[in-house]
């Protein structure tokens, strides 16, 4: 326990003991991925790493788990190496597959919480989709630039991701500086730690906001939708 002094005055040897019996999926090891996926371990959360991409150089400055020597290796893979290589006490295991509709039954299942840090909103919907039907926690990430937004989905109980967003037409991809997933990704891991150790949420039932260019956050209360088709129904 030792390692993880500092934070058990907050959460306490029995929290620790969740964390060490947790089991929480991160879709995407990307910008938003990376520096959540060692917060997490760094905590004592065990992981199991989702992405189907290859490092490259564009990617460097701000998916902070990577290195040059890195380039071309599959991203899950270098992540569970570079995870087992800060902590040992932690199970990780890093899979090089693209999520989809086909798979997402076999990755996602017997997780405590899934994180979304995917790029896309077919990947995330697809994530909704089961966690809603699953009834299994989801934490919702995305950045734009200097802007982020993340929200806790407790399916069934508060809004889910079609219900914030019924129809998003995507981009492609986005400008981003690499502080703006960090600083998403940290807020989505706190939320993860309080979930996974017992202690209340803020962001259930609400949608984080942020904008770093003028350093204003914006809390917003979401409420489900009683016609939507994912949730709706429950």
């Amino acid at each position: 326990m030792s390692r993880y002094e500092r934070q058990l005055s907050l959460i306490g040897e029995e929290g620790q003991e969740k964390l060490r019996k947790s089991l929480v999926a991160i879709v995407g090891a990307g910008g938003i991925g990376s520096p959540l996926s060692l917060y997490l371990a760094s905590a004592g959360v065990n992981l199991r790493i989702i992405d189907g991409d290859l490092v490259s150089f564009n990617n460097l400055h701000r998916q902070i788990i990577y290195g040059e020597d890195d380039l071309g290796l599959p991203k899950a893979l270098v992540a569970e190496r570079e995870i087992r290589r800060r902590n040992s006490d932690v199970r990780v295991e890093g899979v090089t597959e693209r999520l989809s509709e086909d798979n997402v039954e076999d990755l996602l299942s017997g997780v405590d919480l899934v994180m979304d840090a995917s790029d896309n909103f077919k990947t995330r919907y697809i994530i909704n989709d089961y966690c809603v039907r699953e009834n299994v926690p989801l934490i919702y990430s995305a950045i734009n630039g200097f802007y982020f937004a993340t929200s806790f989905i407790l399916p069934r109980r508060t809004a889910c991701l079609r219900c914030l967003f019924p129809s998003v037409e995507e981009s492609g991809p986005v400008p981003v500086i690499g502080m703006t997933p960090a600083i998403v990704a940290s807020i989505a891991a706190t939320e993860a730690l309080k979930y996974l150790t017992g202690l209340e949420v803020a962001l259930a039932g609400k949608l984080l906001l942020g904008d770093l260019r003028g350093m204003e956050f914006t809390l917003i209360d979401v409420s489900r939708n009683k016609n939507c088709h994912t949730c709706g129904k429950y």
